[in-house]
């Protein structure tokens, strides 16, 4: 079962709305998250709930996801497929090479900039050191508390609100384990405020529990390859394949209804319903031959 397919089920028969139930349980960075907006509900609908229990929560939640999503939470990867290839399936060929052409430059001009990061002594990528940034802001709000003489286990306590759609509250962090009760440092693999203000108080260096994916010598391995540029016609060499032609039956045809360049996947597909007259609503006959019509006007 899939959560798109299922999805459909679910909002027509108006059990809970997904716009304001779903996300919050999704986005939860802990499992005591998860399991507080689970019971909400579960209080609104149980048969909400037991749609939900039939998919398993670390394909659609962060909390049990272990840190593999990153982050990132994507709800409907086929329409994002969808949006790529019907704006490219029917482009002529030499558009499809040009768009080629175009790939080639981003890579030698985010492999240029990532080069020029690495050589003025940048360790991590932008986007990580303003995360970092932030959460250094946070942190110096905390209150920590050592709870072990090897500088591991730490308490520590919030005393401003953290704007992040909870509460002030204390949470464990256990820099050996890399593990903090809130979740964001497991979830994205960054030192949250919490874990900084642990490293601080034992005057660690949080940095290096940042994870090599941010590093800027990481993003540059994969913009370091080079495409090498076309020849000159009189260069290539003699084509001894098959030579391919268009169909012509394969031509739109401008009378009538154009026919669907949608993708169809699993979650388009619907569930035969018998057809009903629509006069009387009832099945086995149309509104053309409806009895009911002949049987009321005699």
């Amino acid at each position: 079962m899939t959560p798109n397919k299922s999805k459909k089920s679910y909002v027509h028969d108006t059990i809970v709305d997904p716009v304001t139930a779903l996300p919050p349980t999704r986005y939860a960075l802990n499992e005591p998250s998860f399991k507080y907006y689970r019971n909400e509900i579960m209080m609104a609908n149980p048969k909400a709930l037991r749609w939900i229990d039939n998919i398993p929560p670390e394909q659609w939640t962060m909390a049990y996801s272990q840190g593999r999503r990153w982050g990132h939470m994507t709800t409907n990867i086929f329409e994002s497929v969808n949006a790529v290839l019907k704006g490219t399936r029917n482009l002529p060929i030499i558009a499809l090479v040009q768009s080629n052409y175009r790939l080639r430059v981003l890579y030698a001009e985010r492999g240029q900039q990532h080069q020029a990061s690495l050589a003025s002594g940048r360790v991590y990528t932008d986007d990580c050191m303003d995360k970092i940034k932030c959460e250094v802001g946070k942190s110096n709000t905390h209150q920590v508390m050592q709870f072990d003489r090897n500088h591991y286990s730490f308490m520590v306590n919030e005393t401003v609100n953290p704007r992040e759609v909870r509460p002030i509250g204390h949470f464990e962090v256990n820099l050996q384990r890399k593990w903090c009760d809130c979740g964001k440092f497991q979830a994205i693999h960054v030192p949250c405020s919490h874990v900084i203000a642990a490293c601080s108080y034992a005057r660690q260096n949080y940095l290096v529990l940042i994870s090599d994916v941010y590093k800027v010598v990481n993003v540059f391995n994969i913009y370091k390859e080079e495409f090498p540029p076309i020849p000159n016609e009189g260069y290539w060499p003699t084509y001894e394949g098959e030579t391919l032609y268009h169909n012509p039956q394969m031509r739109r045809i401008k009378k009538g209804r154009p026919n669907s360049t949608r993708i169809r996947t699993e979650m388009h597909v619907k569930e035969k319903v018998p057809r009903k007259c629509g006069l009387c609503r009832l099945t086995g006959h149309t509104r053309k031959h409806c009895p009911n019509v002949t049987a009321s006007s005699s």
